[in-house]
């Protein structure tokens, strides 16, 4: 009973990313993010640019998801039904794990902070390593392939854009400009797929 529960929960889970659209924005938010980087490596840094900037990311963030939502309301869920998965944060184990990768991740910082440390020069590594581990956690809690596959992209790129000199921001900009490529691609195969299923299905209970 427990091992159907489970699959049936895996199965919600995967519902969510059936349609590619949960791709195609992450994709769109990491195109902003290069942005994003991009303009704070050319303008001189300032604080309040900064935060200009980061808020302009974040408002146009959630505005991408929301419109997500809206157009999975409205294409989706008429499709193939509505189905509500369990919240990542309910399991204690996810939970865990992602406490334990911030602790880690913020006492690094806060030892090279101490130390005197430069880590501009290692910032794509850092960031390939934060992008990897969310889209390793996304696959380990989704179970979809694809998801590993980006988090290993994201790696052994982060790491060797350090390693090669394309340091700094410019690094960054590119580590997110280029995931956004693999994530957009993925979304677009996976939403033709599930189109194209969707009015097969769709067609076979017509012809009842």
């Amino acid at each position: 009973m427990e091992k159907d529960l489970n699959t049936s929960q895996r199965r919600a889970v995967q519902y969510w990313f059936a349609d590619g659209l949960a791709e195609i924005a992450g994709g769109v938010i990491c195109f902003l993010l290069a942005i994003y980087f991009s303009v704070q490596q050319i303008l001189p840094a300032s604080q309040g640019s900064f935060g200009v900037l980061f808020l302009i990311v974040f408002v146009a963030a959630f505005g991408i998801r929301k419109l997500m939502f809206w157009y999975r309301e409205r294409s989706t869920y008429p499709r193939t039904g509505f189905i509500e998965p369990k919240k990542g944060w309910e399991d204690r184990r996810l939970l865990g794990i992602a406490i334990s990768f911030t602790v880690l991740l913020l006492g690094f910082m806060l030892y090279t902070i101490l130390r005197g440390i430069q880590t501009m020069a290692w910032m794509p590594a850092l960031c390939g390593i934060i992008f990897a581990f969310i889209f390793a956690l996304a696959g380990y809690r989704t179970k979809l392939v694809r998801f590993y596959f980006v988090a290993a992209f994201c790696l052994v790129l982060g790491l060797f854009l350090a390693l090669s000199g394309v340091g700094d921001l410019w690094g960054v900009a590119l580590l997110s400009f280029c995931t956004g490529l693999v994530l957009f691609a993925f979304g677009i195969v996976t939403r033709v797929t599930y189109l194209h299923q969707s009015s097969v299905t769709a067609e076979q209970a017509d012809e009842r």
